[in-house]
């Protein structure tokens, strides 16, 4: 299920992609969350208002069937799903129900998963919100003029492979609808994290009569969310006013505090972030997506007026440097774990910026958020790396003269160069000579995710769809995803992590699976096919007047449905 989307590469010292916490326990009995753990810090918070946000995107849209955003994102202020995250300044962001009763329950282990929504939900235009009508937006997504989204169900359902959408006139059996309020997905393999799945933009109901126009339906979609669209011009804004139909009292992940959201698309990065600093007029009330530049955070830093407008990630995204262990060169693991000795990872995190606002350094393939993460280092080298350890390691392989290509993209940042560099510098310290080598982007990824890449090493980044170590680990190290477009970059293969994976995937109890994941993290790593290096923070700026604005630890970006405005 590697999808290349979930591939981050850096820009600046901050990141965005809509990409993705404590376990949710997801099995045979439904699971209703207390609904205390987030309500008074969003009963504090101010209503009415209007909230601003400034998109660098030339063009938002509320269309879910191909959507890439995880259930914080703008995207939700629209729409509902099946369930949906409740994320915390200070604690692991839980699964909630949303438009269901509860987060799904399984009779079969995993494979069979029922969902009943609550009765009385309405759309925006007054018609119940029914099952038929979460049938229909799923088998939306599988439509050709739909590429791309976040696509796990795809290959989950059964037929999904083989099924070109609703437009047709044919429907998705498995996708079984009972009654006005019960779904039953029916799955080609027990798969326990499907309660997240059925989180994301997708499982959005749609009306199948208000979807005359496919093509544009995200400019004016019929809304479940306590918004809807009443004015949209294409690349240039969007206004959203309250959905009437919308009940509070039955979503546990929104608050809904201004009366208006005012979205403006495809402005100048910069320009935002600047507009942002200064703080002036209808900007005093906005969020935004745009990144911040290192000489931005120099003004920032030094201002606790701007400062403490900033929401600094706690986690981040995963970044690491992958060994082809399909080389001559990288097949002997006293080689992978002398690498993994040497690299200064202290020099590193200094080039994305130093720990407050870069990076943490690492050694393990889960990062902090993510259930199951275990801190561990089975490489310990220091933060500046272990070149006489490396070398005996090599001395005991019989390795001297170790000469090693490494590629990255150039056409992203001078960060990547720069990470690049830092490296081939720490491996010379060990005895081992590094080339460069750098490509354009689309040329380095159609390399490494190629079968046979013809490289040594390469320097990648990760972040995780959903809170599940199965959102790493598998599409980064099954043996499934070596080649055909794969994440498997370290072309690493191990029938007993295989098997392993396929256990930990398949658990429903995710509790259970939280810890499997972790096991498994630390069997990859004795393999050592990878340089686990840092956790790579992100940052965004608010206006001074918006309240409830924090970035959790999972997912590694502002959760944009529960601010608050000041009037």
């Amino acid at each position: 299920m590697a999808n290349r989307s979930r591939r981050v590469v850096p820009a600046g010292l901050a990141l965005v992609l809509a990409l993705v916490m404590a376990g949710c326990n997801a099995n045979s009995r439904s699971t209703e969350p207390a609904k205390d753990n987030n309500t008074t810090a969003l009963e504090s918070l101010p209503q009415g208002g209007t909230l601003h946000y400034l998109s660098r995107r030339a063009n938002e849209s509320f269309e879910t069937a191909n959507a890439q955003m995880v259930p914080t994102s703008r995207l939700r202020w629209v729409h509902r799903g099946l369930t949906s995250w409740q994320t915390h300044p200070d604690k692991d962001t839980v699964l909630v129900p949303d438009l269901a009763t509860d987060t799904g329950t399984t009779d079969d282990g995993g494979k069979t998963w029922t969902f009943t929504l609550r009765e009385g939900l309405k759309f925006s235009d007054g018609n119940p919100i029914t099952a038929q009508d979460v049938k229909y937006g799923i088998e939306r997504s599988f439509a050709p003029m739909f590429q791309g989204g976040l696509g796990y169900h795809k290959t989950l359902l059964v037929g999904g492979t083989h099924y070109d959408g609703p437009y047709d006139g044919k429907e998705l059996d498995s996708i079984e609808v009972v009654g006005d309020h019960k779904i039953v997905f029916h799955l080609t393999r027990s798969f326990g994290n499907w309660p997240w799945i059925v989180s994301m933009p997708a499982f959005a109901p749609v009306p199948a009569a208000a979807d005359t126009e496919p093509e544009t339906y995200g400019e004016h979609p019929v809304a479940s969310g306590p918004y809807q669209v009443t004015s949209f011009r294409k690349g240039s804004q969007a206004v959203l006013d309250r959905n009437p139909n919308w009940k509070a009292d039955t979503d546990q992940a929104r608050s809904a505090g201004p009366d208006k959201i005012v979205l403006d698309m495809g402005l100048n990065n910069d320009t935002i972030v600047q507009r942002l600093i200064d703080d002036k007029g209808e900007d005093q009330t906005a969020i935004s997506n745009a990144l911040i530049s290192p000489s931005q955070f120099q003004r920032i830093e030094s201002d606790p007026s701007i400062s403490g407008r900033m929401a600094n990630s706690p986690s981040g995204y995963f970044r690491y440097l992958a060994m082809n262990v399909k080389r001559p060169g990288l097949s002997d693991v006293r080689v992978r774990q002398a690498i993994n000795y040497a690299i200064n990872k202290a020099e590193l995190q200094s080039v994305y910026g130093g720990p407050k606002f870069g990076a943490q350094i690492t050694s393990t393939i889960m990062t902090p958020g993510i259930p199951g993460y275990t801190k561990y280092n089975l490489y310990d080298g220091g933060d500046t790396g272990n070149a006489d350890k490396a070398k005996q390691l090599l001395a005991d392989a019989g390795v001297s003269g170790l000469k090693l290509t490494l590629t990255y993209p150039t056409d992203v940042s001078a960060i990547e160069e720069k990470e690049a560099q830092s490296i081939k510098n720490s491996l010379a310290r060990a005895g081992v000579k590094v080339e460069l080598k750098g490509l354009d982007g689309d040329t380095w990824y159609e390399l490494i995710s190629s079968a046979d890449g013809d490289y040594d090493m390469t320097t990648n980044g990760w972040g995780a769809d959903f809170p599940s170590g199965m959102s790493t680990v598998q599409p980064l190290f099954a043996s499934s995803e070596i080649g055909n477009g794969g994440g498997n970059a370290s072309k690493f293969s191990n029938p007993e992590v295989d098997a392993a994976i396929d256990a930990a995937s398949a658990e429903p109890d995710l509790d259970k699976a939280a810890e499997m994941w972790a096991a498994i993290d630390k069997q990859i790593m004795k393999d050592a096919p990878v340089v686990p290096i840092l956790v790579q923070r992100t940052q965004a700026l608010a206006g001074s007047k918006i309240r409830n604005y924090f970035i959790p630890s999972y997912p590694p970006f502002a959760n944009e449905l529960v601010v608050g405005v000041d009037r």
